[in-house]
């Protein structure tokens, strides 16, 4: 034991007389923390996304020792995942949601994946320079129909608010809140609702249409006037956000909880939330005897553009539906 311990020593001092220095950390100096500004994090997420474009994980940038990432609510590995084995091609849509305060930034995107048409978030936790979250969404069935407002992003989602005209960052969360609450509530008056409220689902826009135009659902399928049910539906459509909460359509939803990963943009007036959707297969408004509704799960990322603290627009994208009973990935008992 004493022969191998003076070995080890020899050789320790033989590495020192060569000059190779055993790595330490830097000692404490609060002059060396840089913090990771709007820029700085939008940086990381650029780099994170280049790697993915160049199907190469050894130059994603510096991840936590710790580093946790999903993709569609399963815990997978870097380098793992449809994203990173299909080879995405990035596309002329795309929004920035980045918040220093809470070291998270997140990218609503169109791609193109495998040739296809792809909407996409992703979602990074940044911690002292390193990913510690990784969070990816998408849904690979996007209808030519949707392109048209997939190909620019509206100007309110990329634009900065003026510094004088900024809501502050308490009044952001709590408007966004509010556009849940209601949707629980069945009451559009919980919500914080300009007039002008737009909201996009999938790529279409399902409220505030112009008539004669619309539609009930995001999806490709434009109702026609020729039948009752169908001017119904164009007629919903063409309701305010407030007005089509009011109708209590929305009653299904047995609640949208958690609301995680609040990321709040004040430069832009933005905040990206990823809600998990409860469907139980109950109705606030069903009577007894009604056969059960939807019975299953959805997550997102809404996106809210919020001026004067009202909401003037929602973009929601991608939904990806679960069995009912599970969860987001990242929250324990979530799905019921």
């Amino acid at each position: 034991m004493q022969k191998i311990s003076s070995i080890c020593l020899a050789l320790l001092l033989a590495c020192l007389t060569a000059g190779v220095l055993i790595a330490q950390e830097p000692e404490w100096n609060p002059v060396n923390i840089k913090p990771c500004d709007r820029a700085c994090l939008i940086g990381i997420m650029d780099g994170y996304m280049n790697a993915i474009f160049a199907h190469n994980p050894k130059t994603v940038p510096p991840l936590s020792i710790d580093v946790r990432m999903t993709e569609n609510t399963g815990e997978v590995g870097v380098g793992e995942g449809v994203l990173w084995r299909f080879k995405p091609e990035p596309t002329s849509f795309k929004v920035y949601i980045a918040d220093p305060v809470s070291g998270q930034v997140a990218q609503q995107a169109r791609l193109k994946i495998g040739g296809r048409d792809a909407l996409v978030v992703v979602r990074l936790k940044v911690d002292r320079g390193k990913i510690q979250e990784i969070e990816q969404l998408y849904d690979r069935s996007v209808d030519a129909a949707a392109l048209q407002l997939l190909t620019t992003p509206p100007q309110i989602l990329t634009s900065d608010v003026p510094p004088e005209q900024q809501t502050s960052r308490d009044i952001l969360i709590r408007s966004a809140n509010s556009y849940f609450d209601a949707l629980e509530g069945d009451n559009g008056k919980i919500g914080a609702f300009a007039d002008d409220c737009v909201r996009h689902e999938q790529g279409y826009q399902t409220v505030n249409n112009p008539p004669p135009g619309g539609r009930m659902m995001p999806a490709p399928f434009v109702p026609t006037a020729e039948t009752p049910q169908g001017r119904d539906m164009l007629k919903f459509s063409m309701l305010t956000c407030a007005q089509q909460i009011d109708s209590k359509t929305f009653a299904y939803m047995k609640h949208i909880r958690p609301r995680r990963a609040l990321i709040v943009d004040e430069q832009k007036g933005l905040v990206g939330t990823f809600p998990l959707f409860v469907h139980d297969g109950t109705s606030r408004t069903a009577k007894p005897g009604d056969t059960p509704g939807m019975l299953q799960n959805l997550v997102t990322m809404e996106t809210f553009a919020i001026r004067g603290g009202l909401i003037r627009h929602v973009e929601a994208f991608p939904f990806v539906t679960l069995p009912y009973g599970l969860g987001n990935g990242w929250t324990v008992g979530s799905g019921r």
